[in-house]
């Protein structure tokens, strides 16, 4: 702060153009986040440090100026005279007066195809998908937001480490094990390269996958508590994370994204309902999101600056059609962790609440290491489990598919109104919530699960269904 400068005359009086020429030289300035709409939108009014920047508001600028006034008259004594004008001048602060700061053109320090960075108190580090570079912040001539420095000196350690130390590598590893090894490994590494991908700011218009994470169904049960929650919050300790209730969630509502900011990085539906209608969020994962801010002017944030997409459920998403696929990356949580046995139980506390720096550092160096894979080999498709089960329970209901099992055999000729009936009789508290042209479609995509040909026919009034066996038949 220069003392020297001062913005006030003789009586005291402060001179309001000397009052903004004051703030420009504390690298204050107005900011607009959409470029395009300047004409017709409100700036953000922004501090610059360097290349750092954090947003601030009418009450910082009147502390600026208080202080600076008691700082500069702290010898004379003479500071009653101006803060009364200061006092009396709050109207130097209104909207209109403020839109009078220079405006700030940014250009900011962005992820690129081949490379991501981080930012920590001891400089930034670039990560590429060979190496790991620290550099200083006077390296660079572009800008960052102050909120997106991470409060560590960071120290790179090398992976043989990792394992050896990092408990959050140790829960990685629980939550992507199965009984073969080779395959536990290969799914460590699937899993490390959705958190890359996550952890990428770079937005490819040819990858606009939604990162799903759920459950492995057992004996027919979702496993709740299995670590997708805690997993994603990993991710918000290193990108602005909004968490939207997946249960609550309503498209139609015109606020739902009302937690999402220009800087917001990953956007999590957790705990999606049963019913989650997939389709809805489309639009946000390929054209970006239009957003309607609460007592502010609504906004547009572009394909390239929208955050990106994460899920985490108990049942399935369904839909197999190309539009559906090509948006979706599904990846089964292991069973190691349940509602019963948490990784607190294993590792003896909390993850985040009680680390040192020691292995908030262990932390950050893993979350590198599944950047430089996502770097190296894109977002790699895991092996599915269960997948098809679960999708199949959640099209259907576990009373149906233990019918099904139990009463349909191949190659012989059903009537579709007698089965329906059957069912009925044997699960009577479906009489009023299921109609005949559910339960056919029940028998459809059971027969296609189970890699049976399906046929309908119909002599008369009575319709029948076949489900014939074929070769080669993988279920």
């Amino acid at each position: 702060m220069d003392e020297q400068f001062v913005f006030w005359d003789g009586s005291g009086r402060i001179i309001p153009h000397l009052l903004y020429e004051f703030f420009r030289r504390e690298g204050i300035g107005k900011y607009f986040p959409e470029t395009a709409r300047w004409k017709n939108s409100n700036p953000m009014i922004l501090k610059v440090r360097g290349n750092v920047l954090c947003e601030v508001n009418v009450t910082f600028l009147l502390e600026l100026a208080k202080n600076h006034i008691l700082k500069s008259t702290e010898e004379s004594g003479e500071a009653g005279p101006i803060l009364d004008s200061l006092h009396k001048s709050t109207n130097l602060f209104s909207d209109k007066n403020l839109m009078l700061l220079p405006t700030l053109n940014l250009d900011f320090i962005s992820d690129t195809r081949e490379c991501g960075y981080l930012f920590f108190k001891n400089g930034i580090v670039e990560i590429t998908a060979d190496n790991v570079i620290l550099k200083a912040y006077d390296e660079f001539d572009r800008y960052l937001w102050e909120s997106s420095i991470i409060n560590l000196d960071f120290k790179e350690i090398d992976f043989a480490e990792l394992e050896q130390k990092c408990d959050f590598m140790q829960f990685l590893k629980d939550i992507t094990v199965v009984t073969d090894g080779q395959k536990s490994k290969v799914r460590l590494k699937c899993l490390a390269s959705g958190i890359g991908y996550l952890l990428h700011r770079f937005k490819d218009p040819a990858l606009t996958k939604a990162i799903i994470l759920m459950d492995i169904y057992v004996n027919g049960n979702p496993n709740g508590g299995s670590g997708k929650t805690l997993l994603i919050s990993a991710i918000g300790k290193l990108r602005k994370l909004a968490i939207i209730d997946g249960k609550r969630f309503d498209p139609r509502e015109w606020f739902e994204f009302s937690s999402v900011e220009t800087d917001t990085g990953v956007v999590l539906f957790d705990d999606l309902k049963k019913d989650f209608s997939f389709e809805a969020i489309f639009p946000l994962m390929s054209t970006g999101l239009y957003q309607r801010r609460k007592y502010k002017d609504n906004i547009f944030i572009p394909h390239e600056k929208a955050p990106k997409v994460a899920l985490t459920t108990n049942f399935a998403i369904n839909g197999d059609s190309s539009s559906y696929k090509r948006r979706m990356w599904e990846f089964e949580v292991s069973t190691t962790y349940s509602a019963n046995y948490s990784p607190r139980d294993k590792f003896g506390h909390n993850f985040f609440d009680d680390w040192s720096d020691e292995e908030w550092n262990l932390f950050y160096n893993v979350m590198i290491w599944c950047l430089q894979v996502f770097l190296k080999d894109g977002l790699i498709e895991p092996e599915p489990i269960n997948i098809k089960l679960t999708k199949l329970v959640s099209s259907t209901c576990e009373e149906f598919l233990l019918f099904a099992e139990q009463v349909i055999v191949p190659d012989a000729q059903y009537d579709k109104r007698e089965l329906y009936l059957n069912f009925i009789k044997e699960y009577p508290e479906f009489k009023n919530m299921l109609k005949q042209r559910t339960f056919t479609q029940w028998l459809r995509i059971w027969g296609s699960f189970k890699g049976y040909q399906v046929d309908e026919n119909h002599a008369g009034v009575i319709r029948n269904i076949i489900f014939s066996n074929t070769t080669n038949i993988k279920n």
